[in-house]
């Protein structure tokens, strides 16, 4: 066990000189952020099932900013009496919290650095890098496969993130309102050129008919102007025609 745990400390201390981030930074809503998950949501989540060999410890390191609030939960599936311990320790490998030999359990913790202020923006050098150890040396002949679940988020975080989003939202609600408008003037003006369309087709269609009807009655008229004048003229003709003449081939008195 000692054994184990200069291991460790070894290890722990190497990622720390090293700066060792396990995650890559993610750009989100424009920013880029070391402590962001690649689903897009501020903080971390991971979630896995590893096997732990027998007489083994087992330790998964994470960066967490300071100020963030922390929640591991575990599950021993299978092997052996199925029971573990699960340690969560600190930078400097104090233990924070633990549960001994148990084989489910949950641990949630505040982050939190003395002297650090987690009201400010914390740029990397606010991280912690925590150890969630799983200890199954005791088990000495089973290995366990156990599940393992990890959320570490900063609330000032989170909630700027959620005001972002709520901003989005209202800016697409009141895009979705003028696009309404829109559409609806739109369709304003759809039906407007319809009824000028239905409007300027029957004044067509009048003007068309009353062209016809005084084209037609002005041949009439004209026709009937031309009958009655030549009617005119043949009587006019026969009343002043007469066959008593002269010799002479003059009307007689």
């Amino acid at each position: 066990m000692a054994a184990s745990t200069d291991i460790c400390r070894v290890l722990l201390a190497c990622l720390l000189a090293c700066k060792f981030v396990l995650l890559g930074g993610e750009t989100v809503l424009g920013e880029v952020n070391e402590d962001f998950d690649f689903d897009g949501l501020p903080g971390v989540q991971h979630e896995f099932k590893v096997e732990i060999g027998a007489g083994r410890e087992e330790c998964f390191f994470q960066p967490v900013a300071n100020g963030a609030k922390v929640h591991v939960s575990f599950e021993v599936l299978r092997g052996g009496d199925r029971n573990v311990d699960l340690i969560l320790r600190d930078s400097q490998w104090t233990i924070i919290n633990a549960h001994y030999w148990k084989n489910q359990g949950l641990i949630e913790t505040d982050m939190v650095r003395p002297g650090m202020d987690t009201t400010s923006v914390c740029p990397s050098v606010c991280l912690n890098t925590i150890a969630v150890c799983i200890d199954n040396t005791f088990s000495r002949f089973a290995g366990k496969l156990v599940y393992l679940y990890f959320v570490s988020f900063v609330m000032a975080d989170w909630s700027r993130y959620v005001q972002e989003i709520t901003d989005i939202n209202i800016l697409a609600e009141n895009f979705t309102v003028s696009l309404s408008v829109v559409e609806a003037s739109i369709n304003g003006i759809k039906n407007a050129q319809s009824q000028q369309r239905f409007h300027i087709i029957s004044d067509w269609y009048l003007l068309t008919g009353n062209n016809k009807f005084v084209q037609n009655w002005s041949i009439a008229q004209c026709v009937v102007i031309i009958v009655a004048s030549a009617v005119q003229v043949i009587f006019v003709r026969r009343l002043f025609r007469t066959t008593n003449v002269t010799p002479t081939a003059k009307p007689r008195a």
